[in-house]
């Protein structure tokens, strides 16, 4: 995995935050394009073939990190998240913590504030979990297997069985990375693969949008939506949820 350096008048045109109104849900499609997340925390091209034809997107944050649900054309499910280390109340990081410290701790939080707490989700079980010590920088990857039951939320798609969760966190300034890929069974190896391909796409920092930008995105993502969505009101940030299309 690589975190590109931006140049630095590169980095002087990046805007250290948004404000929570600036960071909408967004359902639409995008295909080689690139999608940059709030707060200039990451850019990714939508184009890679990691993702199969259009892409479709749903974003949530709070002023503690944000989560963009991916969704491609195959029915394929990726996620990325962010989280803000320090003040997080829900990490509760010590001051001097190493890395190592750090990525268990989101991850313990991730499992307990996000995956357990879906109404969706019957049981959560970690089936793997190691750190790689050859990735740049280090990260954990791991592999929780969960069993759902869509009728518990009339909200999601009705989704039920047993499915493999593949996250693989790393750390790179003052945040937390979640990268993560839904599998109907587990191949431990291919899930690595893939959530080591979407880091490695990853630009960190990345681009931070404007209002202008937003307000595009806003329109075009409306038209693109599918149809049962084209007449929802745009949303403001909400709490991260568990995807579950």
């Amino acid at each position: 995995m690589t975190i590109r350096i931006l140049r630095p008048a590169q980095v002087l045109a990046l805007s250290c935050a948004l404000t929570l109104s600036g960071c909408q849900n967004l359902q639409g499609s995008r295909e080689g394009d690139l999608y940059n997340a709030p707060a200039g925390a990451y850019s990714i091209d939508l184009g890679i073939n990691t993702f199969r034809g259009r892409v479709t997107l749903d974003e949530r944050c709070d002023r503690y990190g944000g989560s963009t649900t991916l969704w491609d054309s195959s029915g394929r499910m990726f996620r990325v998240d962010y989280v803000q280390l320090e003040g997080n109340p829900n990490i509760r990081a010590p001051r001097f913590a190493s890395d190592q410290t750090l990525l268990s701790l989101v991850l313990n939080a991730y499992l307990r504030g996000i995956i357990t707490e879906a109404p969706m989700v019957k049981t959560a079980e970690v089936a793997h979990r190691e750190f790689l010590q050859q990735s740049d920088p280090q990260s954990l990857f791991t592999i929780v297997s969960l069993d759902i039951d869509a009728s518990k939320d009339a909200s999601v798609p009705p989704v039920t069985g047993t499915y493999y969760y593949g996250l693989l966190l790393f750390k790179q300034d003052d945040r937390a990375y979640i990268v993560q890929h839904r599998q109907p069974a587990l191949m431990q190896e291919t899930m690595k693969s893939v959530l080591l391909r979407i880091a490695d796409g990853m630009e960190i920092p990345g681009v931070a949008r404007d209002d202008t930008e937003m307000e595009r995105t806003r329109r075009m993502l409306a038209r693109l939506a599918p149809g049962e969505h084209k007449n929802d009101p745009v949303r403001l940030c909400a709490p991260p949820t568990v995807g579950t299309r």
